[in-house]
């Protein structure tokens, strides 16, 4: 009975997974349980628990008092996210850097194969799990588990988000340029030094906020990139 009540409810997650991400369910728009759970032909309780499911994706917002919602993110939201993830993962950069042994290195050089991957396959779905998952490596790598548990509940919808506003626009995604950002950032914990690593991260990151910043359409492109 326990087995049945799981497929239900990730049956349903695949449903409004789809509707989210192909647009029918908007940023922002409320999901009313009722009436999409009749339109399923399914209960409440296994709709709401996929709704958990898809809030620990990121893909759903889920408040007291104000129910679910599809993820939203404002540029002040964006902004901050990024303050918060530049500064913790320079911190747990140098921390892998001088503790780092052959398993973890090989960990991150494997989180950045899988990402190199999904880059070369132009797929934009694989691009977003594989880059969580690198970054999650980096967290989990830095050995705080009170670190980890602080970027996870930071970037969740972060990624979440970026997946919905990236695939219907995954076309002119610059998976390159994505994937040698990364193996920047791998060099630098693996060859650089701390100094290094505050530099050569905190450029990286204002290259990744610029650039979802301009693809969001939330801020104009700098006058320099129009001219190219």
């Amino acid at each position: 009975m326990q087995i049945e009540k799981e497929v239900l409810r990730d049956k349903i997650g695949d449903v409004l997974r789809g509707w989210i991400l192909d647009g029918k369910l908007k940023p922002g728009e409320r999901i009313v349980e009722l009436t999409l759970a009749r339109e399923l032909n399914v209960s409440r309780a296994p709709f709401r628990e996929a709704l958990w499911g898809l809030a620990r994706q990121g893909l759903v917002e889920i408040r007291a008092h104000h129910g679910a919602h599809v993820t939203q993110l404002s540029e002040q939201d964006i902004r901050e996210i990024f303050e918060i993830r530049e500064l913790l993962e320079i911190h747990a950069a140098k921390k892998i850097r001088a503790t780092a042994d052959a398993g973890a290195k090989a960990a991150l050089r494997q989180a950045l194969a899988e990402l190199e991957d999904a880059c070369r396959r132009r797929d934009i779905k694989l691009f977003s799990a594989a880059d969580l998952r690198f970054h999650k490596t980096l967290w989990e790598l830095a050995g705080n588990r009170h670190l980890q548990h602080i970027l996870n509940d930071v970037s969740t919808r972060f990624f979440g988000y970026e997946l919905i506003r990236d695939l219907p626009h995954s076309g002119k995604f610059r998976f390159d340029v994505m994937a040698e950002e990364h193996r920047r950032m791998v060099k630098l914990i693996l060859e650089g030094s701390d100094r290094g690593i505050e530099a050569g991260f905190r450029k990286i990151f204002a290259g990744f906020l610029d650039y979802v910043l301009v693809r969001f359409a939330e801020t104009p492109p700098p006058a320099r990139r129009a001219a190219e």
